[in-house]
C-alpha cells in the first residue's frame, strides 16, 4: 500500500502516527481518483482528488500529513485537496477534436512515463496515442531499454526527434532505434522527423474516443496545440 508517516507533538509528546490508503483505488469517468483513507489501521474518511494516477494517491498522504501537522481540520484538507486540479504540463487537459481528447505530459524519464501511461489507462479513451520526445542523446542512450518498456504501455507510440537541449553529439542514439525496440516488444511504434508528419499520421488515423498523450521535457506540447488550432 502507500503510505505516510508524520511526527507531531501532543502534551509535550512525540508520537509517531501511521496514515494510509488502500491499494484499492476507484476511478469516475474522467479518470480521477478516489481512496479510502485509514489511520493507525481504522478507517478515517473518504478522499476524492481531482487529479487522476496511483502515484497521486501517495503525494495526497504527503499532502495529509504536512496539513494535520500544522493544524488543518480533515474538512480543510479535504477541500484543499478537491480543488487541486494538477499542474502545468502534469497530464494537462489541452483540448478536444474530432472527439479525441489531447492531454500533455512532461514526463522525460522512464519512471515518469511508466507511471503517466499507468495513470492515462484509467482516463476514458478507447485507444492511446503517446506522442514522445526524447530528452538528450545522453539520457536516451543510458535508459534506452528502460524508455522503451515503458513506452510499450501504449497502444500506440509516435517518436519524434530526439531533443537534444545543450547536446552536439549523438552517441549513435535516434529515435528510429527506440522505435525499433518498442516495435520489437509488440507495440505498434512509429517515428516522424518533423512535427507535421505526426500531426498529420494522426489525424488520418485517430478515430473517435482515442486519447493523445504528447509527452517530453522539450517543445513536443506544441503538436498538440498545432492540432487544436
Amino acid at each position: 500500500f502507500f503510505s505516510s508517516r508524520r511526527r507531531h507533538t501532543r502534551s509535550g509528546r512525540v508520537t509517531g502516527v501511521q496514515t494510509c490508503a488502500l491499494p484499492i483505488f476507484t476511478y469516475d469517468e474522467k479518470g480521477r481518483v478516489a481512496f479510502d483513507f485509514f489511520r493507525n489501521g481504522k478507517l478515517d474518511t473518504h478522499i476524492v482528488l481531482s487529479v487522476t494516477g496511483d502515484h497521486n494517491v501517495s503525494n495526497a498522504l504527503s499532502a495529509i500529513a504536512t496539513a494535520e501537522l500544522l493544524g488543518l481540520s480533515m474538512d480543510t484538507i479535504q477541500k484543499g485537496l478537491l480543488s487541486f486540479s494538477g499542474t502545468d504540463r502534469r497530464f494537462e487537459y489541452k483540448g478536444t477534436i474530432d472527439d479525441v481528447t489531447i492531454v500533455d505530459d512532461y514526463a522525460h524519464h522512464p519512471t515518469e512515463i511508466k507511471a503517466t501511461l499507468k495513470a492515462a489507462k484509467h482516463y476514458p479513451h478507447r485507444k492511446l496515442w503517446c506522442v514522445f520526445q526524447p530528452h538528450t542523446y545522453t539520457r536516451t542512450k543510458a535508459f534506452f531499454q528502460e524508455f522503451a518498456e515503458a513506452l510499450s504501455h501504449a497502444d500506440h507510440v509516435i517518436l519524434a526527434d530526439i531533443y537534444a537541449a545543450r547536446e552536439t553529439d549523438t552517441l549513435g542514439v535516434s529515435s528510429e532505434a527506440l522505435s525499433d525496440a518498442i516495435r520489437s516488444l509488440g507495440t505498434d511504434s512509429h517515428y516522424f522527423p518533423s512535427f507535421a508528419e505526426i500531426e498529420t499520421f494522426l489525424k488520418e488515423n485517430w478515430n473517435a474516443g482515442d486519447l493523445v498523450l504528447t509527452m517530453g521535457a522539450g517543445d513536443v506540447v506544441k503538436i498538440g496545440e498545432d492540432l487544436l488550432k
